[in-house]
């Protein structure tokens, strides 16, 4: 499934988690999701959006900032980074140790990238998509609702300066890996591979994807009834709410 909300981050996130949850009720089937963001940046569950992001510069530049319903940290998104998410009940052999989890569903995007051309993309630490030393993407992951729910980033084309200037990144960590800054952390797919389409990339996912799963996957335009219902629910009491995005108040603490 291809669909997105490019220019509401907030209910294309809402979408996001309501996906899993249709599927923990028997109403939808194993889904892969495939969606984008104008200019937003997405922070993981526990971060505080203040130490995460330079709000002003956000503010200015009108990115939208959004928080997610897994862990990991803050990302960049633009029209130049694909965002893909699946969502599989556990009996299709997902592992349950978490080590095992991540590399089930990231080696198949490994295996993606090498059959578009880049010989060096590989598994980098837990949760990361690395060409060689760089990285092309991050993930994250849920069990939530017996459900497995994972879902990443991939750098196609997108606008590393603003990802630098949007994100607050301590230079300490940065001097812990041996670099100066971000971009000399991260690393786009269209600098190995030249002119590639977003489209390319999410065939390369979607076949590698079926190979790893046994399944064959068929194309949805849109998401259920259900699902949209839900999540405009999820989006109305929860991420459209500066109380959720900017405050880090608990689940609990929005009803829905």
């Amino acid at each position: 499934m291809w669909y997105e909300t490019p220019d509401d981050a907030y209910f294309n996130l809402a979408i996001e988690e309501a996906i899993p949850r249709a599927l923990s009720q028997g109403l939808v089937p194993p889904t892969l999701r495939f969606f984008r963001n104008r200019r937003a940046v997405v922070i993981g569950y526990f971060q505080y959006a203040e130490r995460e992001v330079n709000l002003e510069y956000a503010k200015v530049n009108a990115i939208q900032v959004v928080r997610r319903f897994t862990g990991g940290g803050a990302v960049y998104h633009d029209l130049g980074n694909l965002n893909y998410a699946l969502s599989l009940p556990f009996h299709l052999g997902v592992p349950r140790d978490m080590i095992e989890y991540y590399f089930f569903f990231l080696k198949p995007v490994v295996a993606a990238l090498r059959r578009l051309g880049v010989e060096e993309a590989k598994v980098g630490k837990l949760n990361d998509l690395n060409i060689g030393s760089r990285k092309v993407g991050g993930t994250a992951a849920s069990t939530r609702w017996e459900v497995a729910f994972f879902h990443g980033t991939l750098l196609i084309n997108t606008n590393l300066e603003v990802m630098e200037r949007v994100l607050k990144i301590p230079r300490q960590k940065l001097r812990d890996k041996g670099i100066s800054s971000l971009r000399q952390r991260v690393i786009n797919l269209q600098e190995v591979l030249g002119s590639i389409s977003v489209e390319e990339v999410v065939e390369a996912i979607v076949r590698a994807y079926e190979e790893a799963l046994g399944l064959e996957a068929s194309y949805e335009e849109a998401p259920s009834d259900c699902e949209l219902e839900l999540s405009r629910r999820l989006y109305e009491k929860r991420y459209s709410r500066p109380e959720w995005n900017l405050e880090r108040k608990p689940l609990s603490w929005f009803e829905v």
